[in-house]
C-alpha cells in the first residue's frame, strides 16, 4: 500500500513492508503475549503492544522529538507508527504518513524511498521486523541478523549526519558482528530491553546515535556474507574438528566492549544464550567472570528460591539478573554489591575468612621457618 503525504518541514515518511522470510503472519495467543501491555493497547487505541517499545525506548533516549523525517522499516501493523508520527491518536489511517509494502532487501524498495524522499535525508530510521521464528533457531536467529544489516545498509544510505538508527536484534551468534559495524558507522551503540519487551523474547533494541555519514563505506560492511563470514567459517571448523567454541566474554565494567574468543562455542550453542544457577554465581572466585559470560541467573533449586524472599533481593536485582547483556556499569555494580550482602546474610564470608587466617597461619610459619634456615646457613 502506497499513499502520500505533505512533504514540508514536519512530513514524516514509513516504510511498511513485506519480508523475504517472513512468510504468512501468525497470530499468537499465548498468555505471555496477552499480557497488561496487550490490555493497554487495546485501552489506548495502539494497533499493537509493540507501540510501548517505542514510547519507552524514546523516553529514555529522546531521539523523537526533534526529528522531522523518519523512516520505519517493517512498520506493520503500524503501532510504531502511531508513536512516532501522531503520539496517542488512535486514527486510520494515520495523516502525514507515507506507507507502501515493499521487501527492504530489494533494489525495489530502496527506488521507492529515493522517490519519495528525493533530496531529503531522514533524522530517524526505526526497524522492528523479524522473521517468524519456527523450530530452526538458529536458522530462524540468522535471517533476523541478515534482515537488521538489510535495514542498517538502507539506513547509511538515508539518514541525515548525527541521525537515529534504532533496531531490534536477536541475542544470537551474529550479535557480536552486528554491534561492530555499529560502531564504525556510529558514535554511540547501546543495548537495551524495553519493559514491555517479554522477558521470554531473545529480542533486543540497539540505539545506535551520531551517525558519522561517510562519503565512502566498504560494501563488505553490508554484506552478510562478509560481516558473518568469520562466524561460519568458526562453526564449520568447529564441526570438522569436533571442537567446541567459547562465548565472547563481556566486560562488566566496560559493557559495550566485548572480548572476542575465537576458539569456538561452547558444547555447540551457537546461540550465545547461556544461563547460570545463581548459587555459581554467589559462591564463585570470579564473580566477575560469570557476569560477563552468561545472558541469565537463575534461582534454580529450592534453596537459590528463597534467596528471592530476601530484602536484599529488590526488584531491580531480579530484573537486572534476568537479562545480563542488556546491563550498564553501574547495575553490574550493583549486582556485586547484592552478591556480598547475600553472601554475608548466608555467612559465606565467615567461612572464607576463617579459613583465610588458618592459611595465614601456615604461611607465616613457613616464612618464620625460611629465616632461620638463612640465619642457620650464615652463622
Amino acid at each position: 500500500m502506497f499513499a502520500s503525504g505533505a512533504t514540508g518541514p514536519n512530513a514524516i515518511f514509513f516504510l511498511s513492508t513485506t519480508i523475504r522470510n517472513m512468510g504468512k503472519a501468525q497470530k499468537k495467543t499465548g498468555k505471555g503475549r496477552l499480557d497488561k501491555y496487550y490490555k493497554l493497547a487495546k485501552e489506548q487505541g495502539y494497533r499493537a503492544r509493540s507501540a510501548f517499545k517505542l514510547i519507552q525506548l524514546n523516553k529514555k533516549y529522546a531521539f523523537l522529538e526533534s526529528a522531522r523525517c523518519c523512516i520505519d522499516l517493517c512498520a506493520a501493523p503500524g503501532g510504531w507508527l502511531q508513536v512516532a508520527s501522531v503520539d496517542l491518536v488512535p486514527i486510520k489511517p494515520i495523516p502525514r504518513v507515507v506507507t507502501f509494502a515493499s521487501d527492504i532487501t530489494t533494489p525495489q524498495c530502496r527506488n521507492l524511498l529515493r522517490g519519495e524522499l528525493k533530496d531529503w535525508k531522514a533524522d530517524i530510521v526505526l526497524h522492528d521486523g523479524a522473521p517468524n521464528v519456527g523450530t530452526a533457531w538458529i536458522q530462524d536467529a540468522y535471517s533476523q541478523s541478515e534482515l537488521v544489516l538489510m535495514s542498517l545498509k538502507l539506513a547509511v544510505e538515508f539518514l541525515i549526519k548525527g541521525g537515529t538508527f534504532v533496531t531490534k536484534v536477536f541475542r544470537s551468534a551474529d550479535y557480536n558482528n552486528l554491534i561492530w559495524v555499529f560502531n564504525q558507522l556510529f558514535g554511540k551503540v547501546e543495548a537495551t530491553k524495553p519493559p514491555s519487551s517479554r522477558n521470554v523474547s531473545a529480542e533486543i533494541f540497539v540505539v545506535c546515535r551520531d551517525f558519522y555519514a561517510p562519503k565512502h563505506i566498504d560494501p563488505k560492511f553490508l554484506d552478510p556474507k562478509h560481516v558473518f563470514k568469520d562466524l561460519a567459517a568458526s562453526v564449520s571448523e568447529g564441526a570438522d574438528k569436533g571442537t567446541v567454541n567459547s562465548h565472547a566474554q563481556a566486560n562488566v565494567f566496560q559493557p559495550e566492549k566485548k572480548r572476542r574468543k575465537r576458539d569456538g562455542y561452547a558444547d555447540g550453542d551457537y546461540t550465545l544464550f547461556k544461563a547460570c544457577p545463581v548459587s555459581e554465581f554467589v559462591n564463585s572466585p570470579d564473580p566477575i567472570s560469570v557476569l560477563g559470560s552468561v545472558n541469565k541467573i537463575i534461582f534454580d533449586t529450592e534453596d537459590e528460591k528463597t534467596w528471592l524472599d530476601l530484602p536484599i533481593t529488590t526488584a531491580d536485582v531480579k530484573a537486572n539478573l534476568e537479562d545480563l547483556k542488556v546491563l550498564g556499569r553501574g547495575d553490574f555494580k550493583a549486582l556485586l554489591k547484592w552478591r556480598s550482602a547475600l553472601r554475608e546474610e548466608l555467612g559465606i564470608d565467615l567461612k572464607t575468612k576463617e579459613a583465610e587466617e588458618i592459611t595465614e597461619t601456615v604461611e607465616v610459619t613457613e616464612e618464620v621457618d625460611e629465616e632461620q634456615q638463612i640465619q642457620d646457613e650464615a652463622s
